[in-house]
């Protein structure tokens, strides 16, 4: 009764109750009682039970020997001798789980068809002795890989159902059993209708199985893994969101101490990786590799699955180095899957997988490092994976693209054709043999085509070149809109059409790329998985541009393009601030509908979000599938706002005639350079042009941007040599870029609106693309006496990261009762001196004075304290130091810890979270606070300057580098008396740029 009580409840300590009645029953029996051998067979399943329960080997040995002493203690015509050997047959099944021995499996398969062979046909028991002896076969097809055995698995469990009453309470684990046999057979042959089959065997499981009964976590288990397995044949991510759901509840239900939490760790670990796979959060992969952990930590070494937990990180570690590039991470990779290749019986069915998946990190490594040595293993290893991989096996296509793609690389390398012409067989095989709605088809395509574009451009047949663009087709066609591979296959097949001058198709393909780069569902990710994927694809939005220009469509059509693709995080934030307020007052119902989702999206998952008792982990998962419903439901939402009057372009890039009244206080000027070509749009209130800038060609860009970034870093020698080769850069950039603009506006008539005040300056906004967002267009000339062939003498310049943040900047109008908050860092904890600082707010604060300007100095000032106050002043001043960082959401301005005793970070990420009430300028006294070092990102935009903009503030001033603090200081100063003596006087904006354009050009004039 205890021992049922245990099966039905699972508390542990009715079964050591049960154990121990039966101890002490077997004890008082004599060695010649008939019933000493039902008693040996009562204890034996007891405390197999416990072994099931705790996992500790003793008590399976233990349960073995009485298993056997029942056994041989029950005459042969005994009606329960079938029952003694189908209880032996189990614990050798368990022993051989735990040890490996293939003879413990084949003592586990005779005993279960003794068992069969002596129960007659009618026999209640009778479905339970196939049900066991069908998992016996499959765990003998997992080691051994014959079909044969996998085929009697089925057969017994599909009779073992068949002959179960539907109220039976075993009826659940049978579903369930038959469900994982048909899975294993779907993992070997590639049948859909198997894992389907398997799926529904488990649901059945699972609904017939009360939720406290302890079966359930491994049914939760079982019916993940194979959602998982859908998930990776068909691609829907549905499916993925489902096996984690369904794992996680496994792994909640199993308790800590249990054997099988390692494995059910283990799945769900995949699971997350695989869903960083298709997501690309970061923080799924290290929830992957923390439960891959877990679960290697807690498999005992004599355990032949710790060969499958050393492999998972082996690929986990592996992904994580292509995400962070840390070494030590593709090192970690490569130790784990040896771990688990030296685990490996020669005969097992996984060698060939983990084979390959060690040559592939070889290759990785050679990458990286460039060892021709890593190269050579990551071929030996795949080929002789292939050799051991049966022609049909569904593994096979994948080995064969592995090879593909290292003959390839050993082509570039060493330029023997050979290697291209393998690399070219191999992926010609890999499709040949890749099911037709397989998901890796896309990515085959890909490779086959690039491999036929080299082929190409080494041997000239033009048939190679028509292939490729075939094949690139294919893989565009086979992978999804929203897949995030799709805007890399899309740019290979624009690059192949290109080369064969089919301008107009390689521009339609780029074009459908940008589109995918603002799609709705990156909102889904934090912002740095954001920043890395639109790394990626760094230079796609100008290389669109570029084609466009040259396919001969508008210049509007390619300004379009790069607003579509450049400052995307930046336009998510505008996004939501710029329009919401006109939708408020016209539609409430949809702008709450909109707004609703728009929080759900952009929510921070951290412990805020969590509901009382509830860990981060299940708060983090339940706020990431919430923000994907949301994301589906904001694209129905914006389909409706969109068909209201007047609504039609909400969150859509401007018309022509918008962006043109946007230049209405002067021409707004495009810098774009590229592989194709060098170009300017321009924006004036008449027209959107293009002018080719032959001088602006690629390789000048790259040489002259390269050298500007590293200006103003290291000693005195070096500054002095920049400064040397600054003027030419300079004088470059005005030859290829500033000076045709400007004689373009000139012949075109374009009046360059006058500034106010006298100033005879004209106003020009300047957006620099890719690599050109640090050029110094405001700077660009010939800077002798008296020479005029400069911007500084020609327009008051102000630089823009896109047209939609001019637009958005201009919300706010100059107003006359400024507020002002100085932040000042003469000494900064560990860091050095500024004391030019002091003078520098003493003359803003004297200038302040003088014009009636309320002004608020922080004396110690904390990042959280600035954060406040910023919301109650028109303008803030900050005289510290600046530091860019690679990920530049991290670059920040150092200020005091609350207690001032130490530094602190004002992160670029968390400015825009301040709401000021009427932000005019932030002025970053601070070195490289407009600077963004990541090239990958120059396209984003983000450095310290445009956080500012986006938190609201019409205007930043910033540098783009290192400054004196002297030079800093001075231009400050000067920048606050003319900006003070204006206030009150200009309109739309214009004494701050105003202000700053003296300012600069008084100190340029000393």
């Amino acid at each position: 009764m205890l021992s049922a009580m245990f099966e039905r409840i699972g508390d542990l300590g009715d079964l050591q109750k049960s154990i121990k009645h039966n101890e002490e029953a077997l004890a008082a029996t004599p060695q010649d009682h008939p019933n000493r051998a039902e008693r040996h067979d009562n204890l034996a399943v007891g405390i197999w039970r416990r072994f099931e329960r705790i996992g500790d080997l003793c008590d399976l040995q233990n349960a073995i020997e009485h298993g056997e002493k029942a056994l041989a203690a029950t005459p042969q015509d005994h009606p329960g001798r079938a029952d003694r050997h189908n209880n032996l047959a189990v614990s050798f099944l368990a022993r051989f789980e735990r040890a490996g021995d293939l003879g413990d499996l084949q003592k586990a398969i005779n005993h279960s068809e003794e068992a069969l062979a002596s129960t007659a046909q009618g026999h209640p028991h009778r479905a339970g002795i196939r049900n066991n002896l069908g998992n016996m076969f499959s765990t003998k097809f997992e080691r051994t890989g014959s079909l044969g055995d996998l085929q009697k698995a089925i057969t017994h469990g599909e009779e073992a159902l068949a002959a179960t009453p539907g109220d039976h309470p075993y009826g659940a684990a049978r579903h369930s059993n038959l469900g994982a046999t048909l899975y294993l057979r779907f993992a070997r042959t590639g049948d859909l209708g198997d894992l389907r089959k398997a799926i529904k065997h488990c649901e059945e499981a699972l609904s017939t199985s009360p939720q406290d009964h302890p079966g359930c976590a491994n049914r939760h288990n079982n019916i993940g893994a194979m959602f998982s397995a859908l998930f990776e044949r068909m691609g829907d991510l549905d499916d993925l969101q489902k096996a984690i759901k369904h794992s996680e509840e496994g792994l909640a239900a199993t308790p800590q101490d249990h054997p099988d939490a390692a494995a059910r760790h283990s799945n769900l670990g995949v699971m997350f990786y695989r869903r960083f796979d298709q997501i690309g959060e970061l923080c799924d992969l290290q929830k992957a590799i923390r439960h891959s952990e877990d679960a290697l930590a807690t498999t005992p070494q004599d355990r032949p699955d710790r060969a499958d937990r050393h492999n998972n990180l082996g690929a986990m570690f592996s992904t994580r180095f292509q995400r962070m590039g840390d070494l030590c991470d593709l090192h970690k990779a490569i130790e784990h899957t040896e771990e688990a290749l030296d685990a490996t019986p020669q005969d097992h069915p996984y060698l060939v997988a983990r084979k390959n998946n060690l040559g592939v990190m070889f290759s990785t490594r050679f990458g990286r490092i460039g060892d021709l040595d890593d190269l050579q293993k990551a071929i030996g290893c795949s080929e002789e994976a292939l050799v051991a991989t049966p022609q049909a096996h569904p593994r096979r296509p994948a080995v064969h693209s592995s090879l593909g793609s290292m003959f390839s690389m050993r082509f570039k390398r060493t330029g023997d054709i050979c290697d291209l012409q393998k690399g070219i067989r191999h992926c010609e095989e890999a499709l040949a043999t890749t099911p037709h709605d397989h998901p890796r088809r896309a990515a085959t395509h890909k490779y086959l085509g690039v491999m036929l574009g080299e082929r190409f451009k080494s041997i000239g047949d033009l048939g190679d070149l028509q292939k490729a663009i075939k094949h690139g087709g294919e893989a565009v066609a086979a992978t999804p809109q929203d897949h995030p591979d799709r805007a890399t296959v899309c740019t290979a097949l624009a690059c192949l059409l290109y080369s064969k001058e089919r301008f107009h198709e390689s521009s339609s393909i780029l074009e459908g790329a940008v589109g995918l780069m603002a799609s709705v569902n990156l909102q889904l990710l934090r912002r740095d998985d954001q920043q890395h994927i639109l790394s990626e694809l760094s230079g796609l939005a100008s290389a669109a541009a570029s084609v466009a220009l040259q396919a001969g469509r508008e210049a509007y059509h390619s300004l379009k393009l790069l607003e579509l693709g450049r400052g995307i995080i930046m336009g998510f934030t505008i996004d939501s601030k710029s329009e919401e307020s006109d939708l408020k007052t016209d539609y409430k119902v949809e702008f709450d509908q909109f707004d609703h989702l728009r929080v759900q999206i952009d929510a921070p998952v951290d412990e805020m979000n969590c509901i009382s008792d509830e860990t981060l982990g299940p708060c983090r998962n339940r706020t990431i599938f919430r923000r994907w419903e949301a994301v589906n439901e904001m694209e129905t939402v914006l389909t409706r706002i969109r068909a209201l009057p007047g609504y039609h372009g909400f969150l859509l890039p401007p018309s022509p005639e918008a962006l043109m009244e946007i230049a209405k206080n002067g021409p707004i000027v495009i810098f774009n350079s590229t592989t194709y070509r060098g170009d300017a749009i321009i924006v004036t209130t008449s027209a959107i042009t293009s002018l080719e800038l032959p001088k602006l060609n690629h390789r000048e860009t790259s040489h002259w941007m390269g050298q500007l970034a590293s200006f103003g870093e290291g000693g005195w020698l070096k500054r002095s040599q920049d400064c040397s080769k600054m003027k030419d850069l300079l004088i470059w950039l005005w030859d290829a870029a500033v000076g045709p603009v400007f004689k373009d506006l000139q012949r075109s008539g374009t009046i360059i609106r006058e500034g106010a005040h006298g100033t005879n300056s004209k106003r020009i906004w300047w957006i620099g693309v890719g690599r050109l967002s640090i050029a110094p267009f405001h700077a660009a000339g010939y800077h002798s006496r008296r020479s005029t062939r400069n911007t500084l003498s020609r327009a008051i310049s102000t630089y823009i990261p896109t047209i939609k943040a001019l637009a958005y900047a201009r919300r706010t109008q100059f107003i006359r009762n400024l507020r002002l908050l100085l932040v000042p860092m003469a000494e900064t904890p560990g860091g050095i001196s500024l004391p030019g600082v002091t003078e520098e707010v003493q003359h803003i604060c004297d200038s302040a004075t003088r014009n009636s300007v309320e002004t608020t100095i922080l004396s110690n000032p904390a990042p959280a304290e600035v954060l406040k106050q910023i919301q109650n002043h028109d303008i803030v001043h900050f005289a510290c130091h600046g530091v860019s960082d690679v990920n530049p959401s991290n670059s920040h301005l150092v200020l005091f810890t609350p207690d001032g005793s130490s530094a602190a970070k004002l992160l670029a990420r968390d400015i825009p979270n301040t709401v000021p009430l009427n932000a005019q300028l932030a002025y970053l006294s601070a070195c490289s606070s407009a600077k963004n070092p990541s090239t990958p990102l120059a396209d984003e935009v983000i450095h310290l300057a445009s956080a500012f903009q986006l938190a609201g503030f019409s205007h930043t001033l910033a540098n783009l580098w290192k400054t004196e603090d002297r030079a800093s200081s001075e231009v400050a100063s000067d920048f606050y008396n003319f900006l003070f003596q204006y206030q009150g006087n200009g309109t739309e904006n214009e004494p701050i740029p105003i202000a700053s354009h003296q300012a600069v050009k008084k100190f340029h004039d000393q």
